[in-house]
């Protein structure tokens, strides 16, 4: 059963809104926890788990919270403050979550706020994973922007400055068959260096590239061709 801590005429403060308050609440009751973050092996997200300590022992198995969104933790606000904001978000509504608790907090509504995304805003937007971290979305090549709209690492938020500067410079933003199309040719290309011990450096350098994800689609077939026509 779902108790819902609000703050009462005798002024304790019942409106759990902190991690701190969270944990002297659990801690005046004879609970402790506590949480870390693992990667699910499904869709490589990152959770919060929370292991409880409830009537004298420790339970066997945690408990998986919120996702710490990939969204909060990029954008042209202060990276590290963002990620902050995520990580204590993800925590919090993660502990409410696992001992069935409610508070009258309106941080999920702040966080969710609707950004407003313009092509200056586009323009501006930093990644912060993989080979390009912390550059401007205008400032990578576009083959790696088309692997990226493709790649389960692409939120809305990103797919949509993709879309704004694809459409600033005249460019197609790829089709869902397109993207699938180059990620299987990705594959095919991996599966042929390993099985013919092809240097893979050798063919970035043929094609001008650092990796596969900056190949274009036509780069791609003609990699796989010439591979296959090798067997």
């Amino acid at each position: 059963m779902k108790t819902t801590l609000k703050k009462n005429k005798e002024g304790y403060g019942y409106k759990y809104t902190e991690l701190a308050e969270i944990h002297n609440y659990l801690e005046a009751n004879g609970m402790k926890y506590y949480q870390e973050i693992q990667t699910c092996e499904m869709n490589c997200q990152d959770y919060i788990y929370t292991w409880r300590y409830i009537d004298g022992k420790w339970e066997d198995k945690p408990i998986r919270g919120c996702r710490v969104t990939d969204a909060t933790l990029t954008g042209v606000k202060n990276p590290a403050q963002e990620q902050g904001s995520a990580l204590t978000y993800a925590r919090r509504y993660s502990l409410l979550m696992a001992f069935g608790l409610a508070t009258e907090d309106d941080d999920a509504q702040a966080l969710s706020k609707p950004i407003e995304i313009t092509l200056d805003y586009a323009k501006d937007f930093k990644i912060n994973f993989g080979t390009h971290k912390g550059k401007k979305l205008s400032d990578i090549p576009q083959s790696y922007l088309d692997w990226l709209i493709g790649s389960p690492k692409c939120d809305a938020t990103i797919k949509k400055c993709i879309e704004l500067l694809n459409e600033d410079k005249g460019i197609k933003t790829l089709t869902e068959e397109e993207q699938k199309e180059r990620l299987n040719l990705m594959g095919t290309l991996s599966t042929l260096c390993i099985t013919q011990n092809i240097d893979r450096e050798k063919i970035y350098t043929h094609y001008k590239v650092s990796s596969d994800t900056e190949m274009t689609i036509e780069q791609l077939k003609d990699a796989v061709k010439k591979l296959e026509d090798k067997k």
